[in-house]
């Protein structure tokens, strides 16, 4: 009988695990078109009314826009747009959408865009039906939604799986610390994966977001509370991205390769919303606040050869099968961490992300206070419970530090 273990690696007795698969998701070249029938669902139901959300530029750029708009006037309904949502939105953002909202009434809300203009319209449609509650409200877990707007996911990247999930992500700046809020309110109750929307990403947001799922998939199948499940779909996961991500500086107009990666993407959201994450997003939650213009994947794809060295020995049997992909030959031997840590950072680079700490600003006196964002965040408490290893501010220190320059020098 498979079972998940504690950090110590002792097995945990199971109980009957829950298997989360609450979206109703098209996918696939022209599943936007799928839009006009999702919202004449609503219309049927007697909606009208529907607020979006996006991003600057992407909804434009993608194509997305002129086919919701089009789906917008064939079933009749109006709408009010709140567009502008940054990468790393803050609760300032989330609010914003949600003022501008109250006054139009939206019966139902529409996301488009990657991972932040979803996210924020998540966190929207949940205020909306939570009179008198605020973003910072939700994001200091000062109450739990426990019933949202329906909401609807156009998706145009291929790393973040938030078209799937109940979370939603933001920072709070005064607070320096980036959280995620978790309902199952939350859940878009339709959402579209169509990768010719994702054919505009530009090169580097395009690796960026495809490490995020590669996170994604190493971190939930490697939390306490992972399952067979969860390790099948992250392994998907990589397998995918490892055949696919090498292709993409060459194949960017290339449909079959996008939908490849958005696949990755959408499974690994599956394996994260069911079995979590662990270390590598909190640090990068850390980083986040003090570096908010840098892109979360790239955060995450800087971090995670250092996670891997600390973590590997505790699940190196998982890890070994999960990584075979990218690191050929392993074993599942404890021994084998550091390679594997190097390895995976070499293959980050082969495939376009060389960056590491230093690159992006942060230096050797800015680890201590990397370390202090992180552990003063109240997402620490869940991350200590779901770590494959016991977190402590020192392994957060040797992370950050092993991070500021390549492994291999």
């Amino acid at each position: 009988m498979w079972r998940p273990f504690k950090p110590s690696g002792e097995i945990v007795e199971m109980n009957p695990s829950e298997i989360r698969l609450r979206t109703t998701l098209y996918f696939g070249p022209g599943a936007v078109g799928r839009m006009e029938d999702i919202l004449g669902r609503y219309r049927r139901r007697g909606a009208r009314r529907v607020g979006i959300v996006t991003g600057t530029k992407s909804h434009i750029l993608s194509g997305a826009w002129d086919r919701v708009e089009e789906a917008l006037e064939k079933n009749d309904m109006e709408f009010e747009l709140s567009s502008g949502v940054p990468p790393n939105p803050t609760v300032d953002v989330i609010e914003e959408a949600v003022e501008l909202f109250k006054s139009f009434g939206p019966e139902v809300i529409v996301g488009i865009g990657g991972g932040s203009p979803i996210d924020a319209s998540k966190a929207a449609g949940a205020l909306l039906k939570s009179e008198g509650k605020s973003a910072l409200d939700l994001y200091t877990y000062r109450f739990h939604p426990k019933e949202a707007l329906p909401i609807v996911a156009v998706n145009l990247t291929h790393g973040t799986g938030t078209e799937v999930d109940r979370y939603a992500v933001a920072t709070i700046p005064e607070k320096r610390v980036k959280l995620g809020a978790a309902s199952d309110a939350m859940y878009p109750e339709f959402a579209v994966d169509d990768p010719e929307l994702t054919l505009s990403l530009p090169e580097k947001q395009s690796l960026y977001v495809t490490l995020d799922a590669v996170n994604h998939a190493v971190e939930a199948a490697t939390t306490t509370v992972t399952s067979r499940f969860t390790e099948m779909l992250s392994r998907e996961c990589l397998g995918v991205v490892a055949d696919h991500l090498p292709r993409l500086k060459d194949h960017l107009k290339d449909v079959e390769v996008r939908g490849a990666l958005m696949h990755a993407s959408m499974v690994a959201g599956v394996a994260i919303d069911n079995s979590r994450a662990h270390i590598t997003h909190l640090l990068e939650h850390a980083l986040s606040a003090l570096k908010p213009e840098v892109p979360h994947g790239l955060g995450l794809a800087i971090l995670l050869p250092a996670v891997l060295k600390e973590i590997y020995p505790a699940r190196a049997e998982v890890l070994s099968r999960l990584l075979r992909p990218i690191v050929p030959g392993l074993k599942g031997r404890e021994e084998e961490a550091e390679a594997v840590a190097r390895e995976v950072e070499r293959w980050t680079f082969s495939v376009g992300v060389e960056e590491k700490l230093s690159d992006i600003g942060i230096g050797e006196e800015d680890v201590g206070e990397l370390v202090e964002i992180a552990f003063s965040s109240p997402a620490l408490k869940g991350t200590e419970k779901l770590s494959p290893v016991g977190l402590t501010r020192e392994m957060a220190r040797r992370i950050y530090e092993n991070s500021l320059y390549p492994l291999s020098e």
